[in-house]
């Protein structure tokens, strides 16, 4: 259901149902339809109903005990049953209701179903559920599973309503419900009619389709590139790309298993769009391996806990022989939804980057002054790479720049952290993932400091905070803002388009060189610091 709020009131009705209406079935079901204004509200009120007030009869399900009796008042006054009572309860209010309603069987791929196990085989798997008519149309329905689920190994019940099976897709319903004939079922439907699907499934089909946990079909989450849950003959790399379809969804993050072992940092996921999510993997070697995705939603966050969405076997036929791992990133990578609250106008979207020079740049386009605090990791080490981020203005002011140089080949991550409005903590507003082909060999950046930024300079030369003793340094920044800047005493000259410049003499002894710029008030604060470095070989 896309928003389950529509019938905010009637589930409200049902479930103050008074206890003697209880007793009687056609009592309960003329106080569940008393505020209801159609079919579909009525149907609703017997599913919130039943799935808040009939538990599962694990005792007679795993013959602890004889099953508890499956007719319709034998299960209202028991509140205990199997699925066979949970529908025979369900169709009972809607003949009561004069709303047609049916009984399907058939297979099930139940709680601990795992892709590639052969559902019909086993006859735990064997299943029932319901199918309504209304407003000249069938729809399909199961309370059994709408009211919680059976933990096969620990063999309880667990009690926890969801609206994914209630007028069920039928595209979405047939990934985990199969009609078909059932010894112990047999006098219910079971044609293939009861997908209602023009194109109805094969049971290889059914078997081989890509099963969304609970939470990704109630949020509307679907394949858009891989529609089986076992995927073949995969090369080196793949992407899977999902689809949210009703739910705004906040994060995703997925993890990559061999057997029990969990393996990190060959997986990234990104949302290209605000409805797609797209899981890359470079698959660690040739093998089996499985792929867990999970989501929260944005009304969830950001202390609500992931959710498993979906499931998918990867069988790998080639894999590089030195793959390039990740850095750990429980989270997508990319900006923000809320860019605004940062003061950010735009960023780059792109969240994989190639340095083929080992040097980058990223630009954000802020709609008023903002601090912008980069973080760079190298993989997983814990080398501290702070002084080889720099940000800056661009030459035309209108852009923060933020300049990467990567002292090493392999896969960086680079997080840039910002203060909302109003707020004195730096957070991260975005993430990218970057590939250095070839390292950069020049040092590290100079300091820049709190008067850059507000000045909107950009510091043409020099770009390496390490001078050499008694050189002589061409120093060149532009700034539409600063009236007047110097360098070691030395003033630099103003040009018409903002770019100050000049050549400073270089001390011959170890100290700090510094650039410092005023505005009107003729006040200079320092922008930029070097360091001279009497080690460097001049020559």
């Amino acid at each position: 259901m896309r928003n389950d709020m529509v019938f905010k009131e009637i589930d409200q009705h049902s479930m103050r149902a008074p206890p003697l209406t209880k007793e009687s079935l056609p009592r309960l079901v003329e106080y569940l339809v008393a505020y209801a204004d159609n079919s579909f509200e009525k149907v609703r009120a017997f599913y919130v109903w039943i799935t808040h007030n009939i538990n599962y009869d694990t005792s007679g399900y795993f013959n602890r005990a004889p099953l508890r009796p499956t007719d319709p008042d034998s299960v209202l006054a028991n509140r205990v049953t199997v699925c066979e009572g949970y529908c025979r309860l369900f169709a009972a209010f809607c003949s009561e209701a004069e709303i047609p309603a049916k009984i399907i069987c058939g297979y099930a791929k139940s709680y601990g179903y795992q892709p590639g196990d052969d559902v019909m085989r086993d006859s735990h798997n064997t299943h029932a559920w319901n199918s309504v008519y209304i407003d000249n149309d069938w729809f399909l329905v199961d309370v059994t599973w709408g009211a919680g689920f059976v933990k096969s190994k620990e063999r309880k019940y667990v009690s926890r309503f969801t609206n994914a099976y209630f007028l069920t897709d039928p595209e979405v319903f047939i990934t985990d419900h199969f009609p078909f004939p059932v010894k112990s079922f047999e006098r219910y439907e079971s044609d293939t009619k009861w997908q209602l699907l023009e194109k109805p499934f094969s049971a290889l089909e059914f078997c081989s389709v890509v099963n969304f946990d609970q939470c990704g079909k109630d949020w509307g989450i679907r394949s858009l590139t891989h529609h089986k849950a076992i995927i073949y003959n995969i090369e080196y790399e793949i992407d899977i790309e999902l689809e949210t379809m009703h739910t705004n969804i906040s994060d995703f993050l997925a993890f990559l298993y061999e057997g029990e072992r969990k393996i990190d940092n060959f997986i990234f996921a990104c949302m290209p769009t605000d409805k797609t999510v797209r899981v890359h993997v470079c698959m660690p070697g040739r093998g089996v391996f499985t792929l867990q995705v999970y989501a929260r939603r944005q009304r969830d966050s950001p202390r609500g806990d992931f959710q498993p969405i979906v499931k998918y076997i990867l069988q790998c036929n080639k894999s590089f022989d030195q793959p390039l791992t990740y850095p750990t990133h429980h989270t997508l990578y990319g900006p923000v939804k809320e860019l605004a609250k940062y003061g950010i106008d735009s960023i780059e979207q792109g969240v994989y980057h190639v340095a083929d020079d080992g040097e980058i740049i990223f630009s954000v386009k802020p709609k008023r002054y903002i601090d912008i605090f980069p973080r760079l990791h190298f993989q997983d080490h814990t080398i501290d790479l702070k002084n080889y981020c720099f940000v800056d203005h661009s030459d035309c002011g209108m852009f923060l720049n933020v300049i990467v140089r990567l002292r090493y080949e392999g896969h960086y991550k680079l997080v840039l952290f910002g203060k909302q409005e109003n707020s004195s903590t730096f957070t991260p507003f975005a993430s990218y993932l970057i590939k250095c082909t070839k390292a950069c060999i020049d040092g590290v950046f100079p300091d820049a400091h709190d008067y850059a930024l507000k000045y909107k300079c950009c510091i043409l030369e020099p770009l390496i905070k390490a001078l050499y003793p008694s050189a002589e340094v061409l120093f060149c920044v532009k700034s539409p803002i600063a009236k007047s800047l110097k360098c070691n005493g030395t003033v630099l000259t103003k040009k018409d388009d903002g770019t100050f410049e000049g050549t400073v003499k270089i001390p011959g002894d170890d100290c700090t060189v510094v650039v410092e710029g005023c505005g009107l008030d003729g006040i200079f604060h320092c922008l930029y610091s070097y360091h001279v470095d009497t080690q460097l070989d001049k020559f």
